[in-house]
């Protein structure tokens, strides 16, 4: 005999609700500014860069939450997980590509372009998490 709904109560549904609600209203506003950013300056393309960045780790820790959570997949229909399985780790998969095209990229650039990046800003850099090696001279 499996787990009833209401094992699960009204505050879990609630819960789910809100953030089924919550996505919808930032793929809505995601949406309505994409054509904004055809045209946007630098400092706005870093700023909606990084929002993305945020926002999908958020909604991936939302998912690594649930897939821990044994209430959840003691429920969660085969099918159900099979589908999340193949959809996460496509993303992952384009993520990964993404990252090698774009960093192997930005080497190329700096290399080419021979971009003098002052000392001061690598020292900060350094103290910060980055995404790959740290940049040294």
């Amino acid at each position: 005999m499996g787990l009833k709904l209401s094992v699960l109560g009204p505050g879990f549904i609630r819960s789910m609700t809100d953030w089924i609600n919550e996505q919808k209203n930032l793929l809505e506003i995601a949406k309505e500014n994409e054509k904004y950013f055809e045209k946007a300056d630098r400092l706005t393309l870093m700023l909606a860069a990084r929002t993305a960045c945020t926002q999908a780790i958020r909604t991936l820790r939302g998912f690594e939450n649930w897939l821990q959570n044994p209430v959840i997949i003691s429920v969660m229909p085969e099918e159900m997980l099979r589908e999340v399985h193949t959809r996460l780790w496509e993303i992952m998969i384009r993520l990964i590509e993404f990252d090698i095209k774009h960093t192997g990229e930005f080497v190329e650039y700096i290399k080419s372009a021979n971009v003098d990046i002052p000392q001061l800003l690598l020292k900060v850099s350094k103290g910060e998490e980055s995404r790959g090696p740290p940049l040294s001279l």
